[in-house]
């Protein structure tokens, strides 16, 4: 992903010389060549067009405003398990990436929990999909569960629901693949995946830290699919927790509305 988009600035530093260098010669020769010189125009503007687009192709809608850097994408995403495509809203993404830390991150989500649910129900509301419809509903409850102050079974219904949907449209070394985790093994990279894959399951990757009860693992007080699962508690039961694993089940339901053949 990194290199998509160093690649994509390169061009455009690229275009923006190639043009000064063309209006300086094309202001020389004046008229002789103002056919050539129009002509030239029309085509880098065509050119500029289509990467101010390229933006609007890659990412979803709520990303167009605030779009991260590859460092803060490797941050929310990989260090603190942030879900960002689809959602939460611009304006939430816009006062995470502005949060000096993740504590601050963490109490954004936390002061605009009804907001996000509002984002996720919005984007869920949009998923079409015939093979989606039965996880949409679902998804719809855990929206359902948070506001009516059930957050524990909210939690518990997005992290199972996570697990669902990743196994019924992955198959076991890929779905593998995108949710090991291990402590002292090689981290998810975000460069081995096309960049929509790699941006919606980083935090999925995240949410699927190791934790064995068995080895005396302390609960994590972040939202893990493992510890919703084996360590019920008040670690790791909350509100707050409860939005993470909506906002995570509502950006992998998104991504396989986009991307399931129809």
């Amino acid at each position: 992903m990194a290199e998509t988009v160093i690649a994509t600035s390169g061009i455009g530093e690229a275009i923006g010389k190639q043009l000064a260098e063309a209006a300086c010669v094309n202001a020389m020769l004046g008229e002789t060549f103002a056919p050539l010189h129009e002509h030239f125009r029309e085509y880098w503007a065509g050119v500029f067009e289509g990467l101010g687009s390229l933006k609007e192709r890659i990412y979803p809608p709520n990303l167009h405003d605030a779009t991260p850097t590859v460092d803060e994408f490797e941050l929310l995403l990989l260090e603190e398990g942030i879900p960002l495509m689809w959602v939460p809203g611009p304006k939430v993404v816009r006062a995470l990436l502005d949060a000096p830390d993740a504590v601050g991150r963490r109490q954004i989500i936390g002061r605009r929990w009804k907001g996000i649910v509002n984002d996720c129900e919005a984007v869920i509301e949009d998923v079409d999909h015939p093979d989606l419809q039965e996880s949409r509903n679902f998804a719809f409850d855990c929206v359902a569960a948070l506001r009516d102050g059930h957050n524990n079974p909210a939690q518990a219904l997005a992290a199972n629901l996570l697990d669902s949907l990743m196994r019924a449209h992955f198959d076991e070394p890929d779905r593998k693949k995108l949710t090991f985790n291990k402590k002292g093994r090689a981290k998810f990279d975000l460069d081995d995946y096309d960049m929509r894959v790699a941006l919606t399951f980083a935090p999925v990757w995240y949410a699927h830290a190791e934790y064995w009860p068995k080895n005396g693992d302390p609960i994590p007080r972040v939202f893990g699919r493992h510890p919703s699962a084996h360590g019920v508690s008040r670690s790791q039961y909350s509100r707050i927790n409860a939005v993470y694993g909506l906002m995570l089940v509502t950006s992998v339901l998104k991504f396989f509305d986009v991307e399931l053949e129809r």
